[in-house]
């Protein structure tokens, strides 16, 4: 007898464990175009290529600048860059697959790179507060890591170069 009632309430638990289950699937996933989601804190600046996601995030202490580069469908970032204006990190395989990020001065300017003598134009992420700070991101062509060579040209909206490096 007692070993038929604990069958029956095995199988009644084991029923309503399925039933939330199924219940909570439900409740998991779907189209609800809320896009991607980043690390903790972390707003998509921008998207490079089809497969790459620029993650930035502002400090609101010290006004530090945080940005992740990550591959689509990886565990592990390609890189990640930390710093304030005037701050420049390669990041990736330069001999195969570089991208660089650049921090820039405040203002609405646009940004372009010279990489081993060619330019290249850089996006700007979104998420930055411009009075701050500007942050750019590109993925120039491969290039030899022992040589490597690359600039910066940071022009206003009348094109006038206010700042080089």
């Amino acid at each position: 007898m007692r070993l038929r009632q604990r069958a029956r309430r095995g199988m009644a638990a084991g029923a309503a464990a399925t039933a939330l289950v199924l219940a909570l699937a439900g409740c998991v996933g779907g189209d609800d175009d809320s896009g991607p989601s980043g690390p903790n804190g972390y707003t998509l600046g921008a998207t490079i290529g089809d497969d790459v996601r620029a993650w930035v995030d502002v400090s609101e202490t010290s006004g530090a600048l945080d940005v992740i580069l990550e591959r689509v469908g990886q565990s592990q970032p390609l890189g990640v860059c930390l710093g304030g204006g005037g701050t420049v990190c390669v990041l990736g395989d330069v001999a195969t697959a570089p991208y660089v990020v650049f921090m820039g001065p405040a203002g609405e300017n646009t940004t372009t790179m010279t990489w081993y003598g060619g330019p290249v134009e850089m996006q700007r992420l979104d998420g930055v507060d411009l009075e701050l700070n500007q942050v750019f991101v590109a993925a120039p062509p491969p290039g030899d890591p022992a040589a490597l060579s690359y600039s910066f040209s940071v022009a206003d909206a009348s094109g006038a170069v206010i700042y080089t490096q």
